[in-house]
């Protein structure tokens, strides 16, 4: 009698990222409620009965890409300070902020993007903005899954205190949800000082959760926390004991050998952001001595007011690029390697490698499917150099979160033309004050 399934997906090379890198052609993979029941050829799949079939079309069937490192609201601020330095495009881009956001400014933002991430391929995010509650509603809208906290730094607008119970009442809210995994998600060194740092070390163990923060992303940042600690940010959040918690920095840039050791012996992990460390000049990560020395990397696009866009493939196709003209060759990342990044890296970032990541049978149905049948995507002598040399986003023609179908033959199944309209309103706004 034949096994009923949700969705069979036939017809594909299977990239399971798994730890061989097995890649299984005229493969065949099941979905059955949120799971993966089955991945492998053809004629082991001749027991399902599918409710959906999907054929791949001789196309590529890979996990969900997970982007680590997000602002997604910041698509409200897409394009507003362009063509500057970070510590401009932070001036320009908080004093936006300061006028515009409110949960239903953020709610608005994030729909935006997560439509955007979802279009590219993307089932999972790590996000860290003001008014979380409005930010995973929007994911939730999707069914995109979300790992975040409430914002964690001091400015004129931020009480310490509220700041703390509001991440407990945050913690409590969202223990056992199914599409939030929560982390302690405070902004950066030069916005904390050291006492605040080791109360987030303390919550972290209290939570039994990891930390995510902004690490040596540029020189301004460098010479900010020299000032402020004496030392830098990777050794002050050693001293808060961070080092010593399940860690991940976003960028990263500026580090020496004895802080990559450091990493490496603390099990921390990294979100590069290629496409923002470059438009704002802020260097390139050292990404192949991470690598090398055993440190978890995963790959993040920054918010979309600093690197514009929130493309996982572009990321892919940077984070190669730019390390082979670091290295001075061109096989400092193999492309299977940035693909890895893109997907179980990010599983294995964010503590979530049990459940995402990679296909295998139990692991959760986050799937995308990416078409080989346009001009630049033939021919595929290497599926892994096809996605991260010449795939774009405009080939993936479908996206599958937790078994539930998000984009269908290339389109979302929800439709986002009244966020469209609602953002270019706002937009329109926030235009007219910034030329004032």
């Amino acid at each position: 009698m034949a096994m009923q399934v949700d969705t069979l997906i036939t017809n594909g090379t299977i990239l399971t990222m798994d730890s061989d890198f097995t890649t299984i052609k005229d493969g065949v993979l099941a979905i059955k409620g949120d799971a993966i029941i089955y991945v492998g050829n053809a004629e082991g799949a001749q027991v399902f009965e599918a409710r959906d079939h999907v054929d791949a079309k001789g196309g590529i069937i890979l996990p969900g890409f997970i982007n680590t490192h997000c602002h997604a609201a910041m698509s409200l601020f897409r394009g507003l300070a362009d063509d500057v330095e970070l510590d401009q495009f932070l001036k320009t881009v908080w004093a936006a902020e300061a006028a515009h956001i409110t949960h239903d400014t953020v709610f608005l933002g994030t729909q935006l993007s997560v439509a955007e991430m979802a279009l590219g391929g993307v089932t999972h995010f790590l996000d860290m903005y003001w008014h979380v509650d409005a930010t995973i509603e929007a994911a939730k809208s999707f069914g995109i899954g979300i790992t975040c906290g409430p914002a964690m730094l001091v400015n004129p607008a931020t009480d310490w205190d509220e700041c703390i119970q509001g991440t407990r009442v945050f913690f409590e809210r969202y223990d056992g949800d199914y599409f939030v995994n929560r982390m302690l998600v405070p902004h950066s060194c030069y916005t904390l000082d050291q006492d605040k740092l080791k109360q987030i070390a303390t919550l972290s163990t209290e939570f039994e959760c990891g930390v995510h923060t902004h690490a040596s992303e540029a020189a301004w940042e460098m010479d900010l926390v020299k000032a402020a600690y004496g030392t830098t940010p990777i050794r002050a959040l050693a001293e808060a004991g961070l080092l010593e918690r399940p860690l991940l920095l976003a960028h990263s840039v500026h580090l020496d050998d004895t802080e990559i050791a450091m990493l490496s012996d603390a099990n921390s992990a990294v979100s590069h952001c290629p496409a923002s460390n470059a438009k704002l000049a802020s260097g390139t990560a050292r990404v192949r001595d991470l690598m090398d020395a055993g440190v978890t990397l995963s790959l993040g696009t920054d918010g979309p007011s600093s690197g514009n866009d929130l493309d996982m493939f572009k990321t892919m196709r940077l984070m190669s690029f730019m390390h082979n003209l670091r290295s001075g060759t061109s096989d400092t990342l193999p492309a299977r390697d940035v693909v890895a990044a893109a997907t179980i890296g990010g599983a294995q970032a964010l503590g979530l490698a049990d459940k995402q990541g990679s296909l295998k049978v139990g692991k959760q149905a986050d799937i995308s499917i990416v078409s080989t049948s346009r001009p630049h995507m033939v021919p595929v002598y290497d599926p892994y150099s096809s996605l991260v040399y010449s795939a774009g986003r405009e080939d993936v023609s479908h996206v599958f979160a937790r078994g539930k179908t998000i984009i269908l033959n290339g389109n979302l199944i929800q439709s986002t033309a009244q966020i469209i309209e609602d953002v270019a309103t706002l937009a329109s706004s926030i235009q007219g004050e910034n030329e004032q």
